[in-house]
């Protein structure tokens, strides 16, 4: 623990690992990490960078807050939040804002600032004040400053895409059931 500490006076970058939920390996990188037990936080200052999976987080300052269990049940990054996110379906979101605050339970972030997420390949974008996206449900909500519109840009041909894929895979689905009892008679 004294070499930790001593790498953190130096402002050296460290890396370490922390067990969130379920298991998932959380890598965190940053100028200094500090933790406050009492109030059951870890807080990673300069140059924050996270990853877990897929997902990466980048912003000036990260605080994890964790139950008396030490499990982590809330992320908050301030300023300069930049993020790449997979959705549940494997969608691939970039986008950035002033805040961002991670229920992990609930999936659920909540994105504060002049907000921008863009998917992967694809015209969709989201632009507001406030947006709320929860990777369980493949939700987003998004709210606009006072005088501020929302922004929202959505690929029809890739809305229509989803419908007839879904279309294909009904008439496959019933043409093999048709199949099998078409076979079935002739083996009787």
């Amino acid at each position: 623990m004294r070499i930790f500490a001593k790498m953190m006076r130096f402002g050296v970058s460290v890396a370490f690992f922390c067990s969130v939920a379920f298991g998932d390996e959380l890598h965190i990188d940053a100028k200094k990490v500090y933790t406050d037990e009492k109030k059951g936080t870890i807080t990673a200052e300069g140059e924050v960078h996270i990853t877990k999976d897929k997902d990466i987080l980048d912003a000036d300052k990260v605080i994890i807050y964790s139950d008396s269990n030490r499990k982590p049940f809330k992320f908050e990054a301030i300023e300069n939040v930049r993020f790449d996110l997979f959705t549940q379906d494997n969608r691939e979101l970039k986008g950035k804002c002033d805040k961002l605050i991670y229920w992990i339970e609930k999936e659920e972030y909540h994105l504060i600032g002049r907000v921008e997420v863009q998917e992967v390949g694809k015209p969709n974008f989201i632009k507001g004040e406030r947006v709320v996206l929860n990777r369980q449900n493949g939700f987003a909500n998004v709210e606009s400053a006072k005088d501020e519109p929302v922004r929202v840009i959505i690929d029809l041909n890739d809305v229509q895409k989803d419908k007839s894929d879904d279309l294909t895979d009904n008439a496959t689905k019933s043409t093999d059931t048709k199949d099998t009892s078409s076979t079935d008679k002739e083996a009787q």
